[in-house]
């Protein structure tokens, strides 16, 4: 023990699972108000038009308990959130919604479209809430499975921009704490996601999120289709 009765935490070597999936995971992902919930469900219904067999759904949410974990982690507590809490409650209910809906649906070669996954607590619990890297990869990777995605579509516009159309979109029951946030925490958001996108550009690809949702949608569906054939 420490002096003034501290305790020293390292983060063990954990052992984890890879579960063969031979499906396709696609991710959407972008800060507030950049329309990845239209461009999913966009997205889906193109695939489906395809022939692919696809399951369509977002995080947090996707199950019942993931539904439960977003009304946690959006709403507003009076004395805060630590980005400790955040962090394993997007864990939870990830972990959840893989072993519950994704997996299966991949194993038995199905294609997967969810709005945000991985990156996004890689990006706000990470990089703007400045929690280590190393844990959070770790904790990631346990919630996945080791599972990570095909492809990842990054929706990107200014934080102003994104701030602005989140504005006029309905609100969500108990309200939205993360849109509350200051521009410059969104801002810092679209430069963390960029980052990854610079850190690895086979799996994600950047897509201008400005024009009409017409417009969008055809450089999405540009990308998938340069992707994944």
């Amino acid at each position: 023990m420490l002096a003034g009765h501290e305790w020293a935490y390292t983060l063990p070597t954990m052992q984890i699972v890879s579960i063969p999936a031979s499906g396709r995971l696609i991710t959407l992902e972008g800060g507030e108000g950049t329309g990845k919930s239209t461009q999913a469900s966009r997205l889906a219904a193109r695939l489906r038009a395809a022939g692919a067999r696809v399951l369509e759904t977002r995080e947090p949410g996707g199950t019942d308990l993931g539904e439960a974990v977003r009304r946690l982690v959006k709403q507003a507590w009076p004395a805060g959130m630590c980005a400790e809490a955040e962090l394993f409650l997007m864990a939870a209910c990830r972990a959840q919604l893989m072993r519950e809906r994704l997996l299966p649906h991949l194993t038995g070669g199905g294609v997967v479209v969810c709005d945000r996954f991985a990156d996004s607590t890689t990006v706000y619990q990470g990089r703007v809430r400045g929690l280590d890297p190393a844990t959070v990869a770790a904790v990631n990777a346990l919630a996945t499975a080791n599972r990570r995605p095909d492809l990842t579509l990054l929706l990107d516009l200014p934080a102003e921009t994104g701030l602005t159309r989140a504005s006029r979109r309905p609100a969500e029951a108990g309200g939205d704490r993360f849109e509350a946030e200051s521009l410059a925490f969104h801002q810092a958001v679209r430069d963390g996601y960029l980052a990854i996108a610079r850190q690895e550009p086979d799996r994600v690809r950047v897509v201008p999120a400005t024009g009409t949702p017409d417009a969008v949608e055809a450089r999405l569906w540009a990308e998938v289709s340069d992707a994944l054939g």
